[in-house]
């Protein structure tokens, strides 16, 4: 049975049992917040473990001894509470039908005897570690982005948007932000993937993480130079602890694109005299053929991925050893109605309202294409002491090979016309000291740490960017103090940059080079205050640099997937931020607020100008773009309201406000994200006795309505005729109309063969309309995809032993 017709068959059948399993209990949105301190003063106490027995879930307290854990049905749950030197307390706790219930403040009592083995069901967050505005993806939330690239998924998340490259191609944006701006770290790994192009999106497997969190803002005091614009983590699960073979199964299916991706893991944890022990290896494949639009097909838009990674850990006591190895492969098609031979085809393409060119389906891929495999591999040990701290060392290798293949009809022979190898080494090596506690009943907690990384680029073929070597070292340290509503965070770090690149040249076959160096520190400084129970506010500010890259200095050729000529510009200087962000959370009763104001200024800001005139080449006429350096500000509000209409009816709203302008030529800046709203109902079926059926469970439906404006906030684009050519300026074409979308989405778990199967069914532009996208690259000659169904199906394997 065709996928298309499966799914429809599956909404279908979801849709008529809807009746029926209104007893099901549902994902709900209920919460439990508490407080745990030691005896005296109530002193917080920061790492400890909540277990919630009847949903096999749990919590870590954060530095001032709270913890949250949702979702939670309304009902009565028992609380394993566990913490090092202190005996393990067993409580029970009722939930309400209050989004948020508060425990009283609990206190555990010291254990003199002999300390056995603790186990932590949930692992501590790396960003939960720091004082920043944060967003996240994990449990259902993430479950329901399976299937999608990480740019993909994250724009379900306020103030996170994507630029895109076609249908296939999406790189995560922050806040207007992105490329060399964002730092991505895979499994605690700085991702290094010549991410300085606008269509490299990120060479990372989503199916590898339970946990995506996003850093809003500045954090280069903790993550390096560059992260002026944010931090997104990719975090796996812990390694497996309980005995036993275990794993996962993930199946997704889409009707755009006619997409089929699988998606496995096995781990198991070796008990005996291997106890400490496991293993865990993981792997995903994933084909998609050509992207429809509501009217057409995109040719040559198929994609495909061949994932795989392997993990090896040794935990002990109070020390650790951990292996990790991934590869990612990927050969991504390009839209062929972006390939023009003249410049008055590249016109005809941009006034044009579709393209000459409307195949079929299918699933041939062809040039022009990408052709990307990116390489990693991490070892990491770690020593406690809870006298001393934790030390933890960190080094890793990764390499990545990029080719970009042109029309054959272009190419001179079979080579690609864009070869990329760039190999990184990096080390880090970080101290968390032990936490002191003050006389006043206060704690200071806190970590400092270097860095060091080193790279060399190959290249071969057509000149795009040299050859070049670059090293980089940081030196952190990072103190927070926390006592009673109040948590103060204070940073500095001092950064060292160093690039020399290589130049050929083609007639004497000379090699010359050019050598810079750049170094700077940066601080930061934040507070956050619980005023009530149910409001806290967070203030940071901080501030960061990024020094220009090989692209931004040296770019000179032909950016083939791009299909752009980009020029460089050796005169530019380093970037400084200054980042300001002020958080407000309100959870009372049916309604959580989650409001958050930014203003991010950035001296020296550098960014790809579109120039007036397309460059003319003898492989054809092409977008012209050279890189410029102004002041500019980002501003802008990101809002979240979720409000329960009725016990099972819940209204979800994100918004996302951002203003950005060019003070050094007063105008605006291209390709900023345009302002838009999101907003929907979630209906969750709960039985009246508060109890799961035996065989579905967490039933929901939901609809939500996506408006995103027209960037009114853009360079004015205009159009003069000189010399018998047509010149254009601003940009090549004028901003895209506003548009709306509707979704849909429901899901559930239903018990097969004693496993819970998690079923989500989800459907994009519901209503097949067409429309552009403002930061889509290949706006100026196609619209966007059309209605898109996904079915995705998640299913936990094996047996372990407690």
């Amino acid at each position: 049975m065709p996928i298309h017709r499966f799914a429809y068959t599956l909404l279908f059948v979801i849709v008529s049992l809807l009746p029926l399993t209104v007893l099901g209990q549902a994902t709900c949105t209920g919460a439990l917040t508490g407080r745990i301190t030691g005896p005296d003063n109530g002193q917080p106490l920061p790492g400890a473990s909540v277990y919630v027995r009847e949903r096999q879930t749990g919590a870590i307290t954060d530095t001032v001894g709270v913890f949250r854990i949702s979702p939670l049905c309304p009902g009565t749950y028992t609380l394993t509470i566990e913490y090092i030197g202190y005996k393990t307390l067993t409580i029970p706790a009722t939930v309400g039908a209050d989004s948020l219930t508060t425990l009283a403040t609990i206190r555990l009592v010291p254990d003199n005897h002999t300390l056995q083995e603790v186990v932590v069901t949930e692992h501590r967050s790396e960003a939960q570690k720091l004082l920043q505005v944060q967003a996240g993806l994990s449990g259902n939330a993430l479950n329901a982005t399976r299937g999608q690239s990480l740019g993909e998924s994250l724009k379900t998340l306020p103030g996170l948007y994507s630029i895109q490259t076609g249908p296939s191609i999406s790189k995560p944006v922050i806040h207007g932000l992105y490329s060399n701006r964002i730092i991505t770290l895979n499994n605690g790994v700085r991702q290094e993937d010549q991410q300085w192009g606008t269509e490299h999106a990120p060479q990372i497997d989503p199916f590898l993480a339970t946990r995506i969190t996003v850093i809003k803002g500045a954090a280069g005091i903790r993550y390096g130079s560059d992260a002026i614009g944010g931090v997104i983590l990719i975090e796996p699960a812990a390694m497996p602890t309980a005995i036993g073979l275990g794993g996962e199964l993930n199946l997704v299916g889409a009707t755009n694109g006619r997409q089929q991706t699988a998606s496995g893991l096995i781990e198991q944890a070796l008990g005996g005299p291997l106890k400490g022990l496991s293993w865990r290896v993981q792997g995903t494949l994933k084909k998609v053929g050509y992207a429809r639009t509501p009217d057409y097909f995109l040719e040559n838009s198929s994609y495909r991925e061949t994932n795989y990674s392997a993990g090896l850990n040794y935990t002990r006591q109070n020390v650790g050893i951990d292996l990790f190895y991934s590869q990612f492969a990927t050969r991504i098609g390009l839209f062929r109605g972006a390939q023009v031979g003249s410049l008055s085809d590249f016109y005809a393409a941009i006034a044009r309202t579709e393209p000459l060119r409307q195949p079929g389906f299918s699933y041939a891929l062809d040039r022009p294409y990408q052709d990307v495999q990116h390489d990693l591999f991490r070892l990491r040990a770690f020593v406690r002491s809870d006298r001393w701290g934790t030390l933890t060392a960190t080094v890793a290798r990764q390499q990545n090979v990029r080719q970009e293949y042109d029309l054959l009809s272009f190419s001179r022979s079979t080579d690609p016309e864009l070869y990329l190898k760039l190999v990184t080494h990096t080390a880090d090596l970080v101290w968390e000291h032990a936490p002191v506690p003050t006389k006043n009943g206060g704690r200071w907690t806190g970590s400092a740490g270097f860095s060091g990384i080193t790279q060399g680029n190959v290249r071969r073929f057509l000149f795009l960017i040299p050859n070049f070597r670059n090293y980089g070292a940081g030196l952190f340290a990072i103190e927070r103090y926390a006592r009673g509503r109040w948590t103060v965070e204070g940073g500095l770090r001092y950064d060292y940059r160093w690039l020399r690149a290589y130049f050929r040249d083609e007639v004497t076959d000379r090699v010359t080079n050019q050598t810079r160096d750049w170094q700077n520190v940066m601080g930061s400084l934040g507070a956050t205050v619980q005023l009530t129970p149910e409001l806290a506010l967070t203030g940071t500010f901080s501030t960061a640099w990024r020094a220009p890259n090989v692209s931004d200095l040296y770019s000179d050729g032909l950016h083939q997937s791009a299909v752009a000529y980009e020029r460089g510009n050796p005169n530019l200087n380093p970037e400084y931020a200054y980042n300001t962000n002020l958080n407000v959370e309100y959870n009372r009763n049916r309604l959580r607020v989650d409001l958050g104001l930014y203003n991010n200024r950035i001296n020296n800001y550098i960014y790809l100008k579109p120039d007036s005139v397309p460059i003319v080449r003898q492989r054809g006429a092409f977008p012209a773009y050279t890189y410029n350096q102004v002041l500019a500000t980002f501003r802008g509000v990101d809002a979240t309201i979720q409000y329960k209409l009725l016990p099972r009816l819940t209204l979800i709203s994100k918004t996302s406000l951002l203003f950005a302008y060019d003070h050094t030529n007063n105008d605006y800046l291209v390709y900023i994200p345009p302002n838009r709203t999101d907003n929907g109902l979630r209906y969750d079926f709960i039985g009246t006795d508060g109890s799961a059926s035996r065989r579905v469970s967490g039933l929901y439906v939901s609809a939500n309505v996506l408006y995103v404006a027209r960037q009114n906030r853009a360079p004015a684009v205009s159009e003069r005729q000189e010399n018998g050519q047509l010149i254009f300026t601003g940009d090549f074409a004028p901003p895209p109309p506003a548009y709306t979308l509707v979704g849909a989405e429901a899901g559930m778990r239903w018990q097969v063969a004693g496993h819970p199967l998690s079923i989500i069914l989800t459907c994009s532009n519901l209503l097949n309309r067409a429309y552009r996208d403002y930061l889509d690259r290949f706006r100026y000659f196609a619209d966007e995809p059309g209605r898109n169904i996904m079915l995705k199906l998640r299913m936990p394997l094996g047996q372990r032993k407690s």
